[in-house]
């Protein structure tokens, strides 16, 4: 088939940002994606290749959602690791406003390219989620990145 691998996505610590929760989230990203590729491969139930791309839309929404949450906790100071100190450095609550607006102002280019990814052939589909994510978390989450190494 084209557009699809021999071998499942693979978690890289590459991908890892830094933060548990959002890490952990990301390798439930790429197992769904990994579940898709195995729905497509089996052609036995259509059904299940639809739930798929819903349980990954719902994923993609809450993870967003996350990264929003925790991105706003960081820049109002209100972040629970940073709490012991007296107050939560001036250069991340910077960082994280930025990358906060940056991230509200890409949201909905974010999610047409989902739906439209979504909506492309199947033969197509698997190559177009792996590159989605990736570029998600290399490129989008870059700056969650740098704040999280920074503290």
């Amino acid at each position: 088939m084209v557009g699809h691998s021999a071998r499942p996505l693979q978690w890289s610590e590459e991908f890892a940002i830094g933060h548990a929760g959002l890490d952990a989230q990301h390798r439930r990203l790429v197992e769904i994606i990994n579940d898709i590729e195995a729905a497509i491969r089996s052609k036995k139930n259509p059904e299940r290749l639809a739930n798929l791309l819903k349980v990954l839309r719902q994923a993609t929404d809450e993870h967003i959602q996350q990264e929003d949450a925790l991105l706003w906790e960081i820049k109002s100071g209100t972040y629970g690791p940073l709490k012991d100190r007296s107050r939560t450095p001036q250069f991340l609550r910077a960082m994280a406003e930025a990358a906060f607006d940056e991230h509200r102002a890409e949201q909905p280019t974010l999610l047409v390219h989902f739906e439209a990814i979504c909506s492309a052939p199947v033969d197509e589909l698997c190559e177009a989620l792996r590159a989605w994510l990736v570029v998600h978390i290399i490129k989008r989450d870059s700056r969650l990145k740098a704040i999280f190494q920074a503290m």
